[in-house]
């Protein structure tokens, strides 16, 4: 039987909102200081949709490369990946956090274009019924993932509510993490970039919620996944 997975980062795993204002969901807080509630995410609303079993292991704060991890405890082969890519310099901000080795040039641009291939070269090497990606926190380049043959569902969901806001770099919300290790003018290009998607999103409060889709957003989300499986005959 045909599953969807939905994996790669936070993005996939939940929805947020400000309190607990939706009575007919189950919504929790990490701890009680947390000031936003956990509802479900996509995968919950496209169970509904489509009756067929989703299974989430896209998780919070991963890397790409964890979240291959992730996704890797479990055998897909027979089953439909929807994949929410992070931000590819999370593999250094990771690896750093974790005190793990990583490669680095020192140079953000080099590094982030190093890390871009390896990411788009390890989507075409998963041997499943069916791999696509969405852009979360970052968008997707539409460019490598046409290069590997990698159907994208969305290029970037901000884009997806908001058709005026043109999302298409590489800098995620954590993007400064990296301050440590670069000191170039394009990671600081990648700081004010960030900042800006960050802010838009925070004008935004019905659609995201902590830098994060909300619930009346993942409805909608689930619904463009629906339609584009359905589209292509992937069902």
């Amino acid at each position: 039987m045909t599953r969807i997975i939905i994996a790669g980062d936070s993005w996939g795993a939940h929805s947020y909102e400000k309190s607990y204002i939706h009575n007919d969901l189950e919504g929790f807080k990490w701890n009680p200081k947390k000031s936003y509630v956990l509802y479900p995410g996509p995968g919950h609303f496209l169970s509904k949709l489509t009756n067929v079993e989703v299974i989430t292991t896209a998780d919070h704060g991963v890397s790409n490369t964890e979240a291959f991890d992730n996704l890797n405890k479990i055998d897909y082969k027979n089953d439909i990946i929807v994949f929410y890519k992070t931000g590819v310099l999370r593999e250094i901000s990771r690896a750093y956090m974790n005190k793990k080795d990583f490669y680095t040039t020192k140079n953000c641009k080099k590094d982030i274009e190093y890390y871009l291939d390896n990411f788009y070269k390890q989507c075409s090497e998963i041997k499943a019924k069916h791999f696509c990606l969405v852009g979360g926190c970052t968008a997707i380049d539409v460019t490598r993932a046409k290069q590997y043959n990698i159907d994208i569902i969305e290029p970037s969901l901000t884009t997806f509510l908001f058709t005026e806001f043109n999302d298409s770099h590489e800098f995620d919300n954590i993007h400064y993490w990296n301050e440590f290790n670069y000191n170039d003018s394009y990671f600081k290009k990648g700081v004010i970039q960030s900042g800006d998607k960050v802010e838009f999103w925070n004008k935004h409060p019905k659609q995201f919620c902590k830098k994060h889709p909300t619930v009346d957003s993942n409805r909608k989300i689930a619904k463009r996944i629906y339609n584009f499986l359905k589209d292509k005959n992937i069902f």
